[in-house]
């Protein structure tokens, strides 16, 4: 959990809230820091979302009223759900910037550069190929399939 603040004020939730309502009246895309220093957007779900989940936008015209977990290879990462799941038309902030726990396939190692694959929310080691044109995550430790430590950026 995070305790969230913006430029001009502290967030009446934090890191970990989700809910079927907008009870706060927080336009979504609005940024927030935790104390670490990780940045924070909040967005709505398209789909579920596990804790836990590299994420994606879903493709609408706005972008963050419809956050899904990645499901195939070269999809920008947005992000992470760092700690708490999303049930599909949850609010809440989402990870975007900083270091997250995100689930990652065994073999990578420290340091290594992550991009999307087939395996939903789960990010693999990158090709060289891959790596044009996508978002990439680097793996901050060696990777186990529940969730390491990455940096997203």
């Amino acid at each position: 959990m995070a305790n969230l603040t913006g430029p001009t004020e502290t967030f009446p939730i934090d890191s970990t809230w989700r809910g079927q309502a907008n009870d706060f009246g927080i336009p979504l895309g609005t940024k927030a820091r935790s104390a670490n220093g990780n940045e924070y957007t909040f967005v709505l779900a398209g789909a579920a979302i596990a804790a836990a989940d590299a994420c994606r936008f879903g493709g609408s015209a706005t972008g963050f009223d419809d956050i899904r977990p990645t499901s195939a290879a070269a999809q920008y990462v947005v992000g992470a759900a760092d700690g708490t799941a999303f049930a599909s038309g949850d609010y809440g902030f989402l990870m975007t910037r900083g270091v997250a726990t995100v689930k990652v396939v065994n073999a990578t190692a420290a340091l290594s550069v992550l991009v999307t694959n087939g395996t939903a929310g789960t990010l693999a080691l990158a090709t060289a190929s891959e790596l044009a044109g996508s978002r990439s995550a680097v793996a901050l430790v060696t990777g186990v399939t529940a969730g390491s430590a990455v940096y997203i950026g």
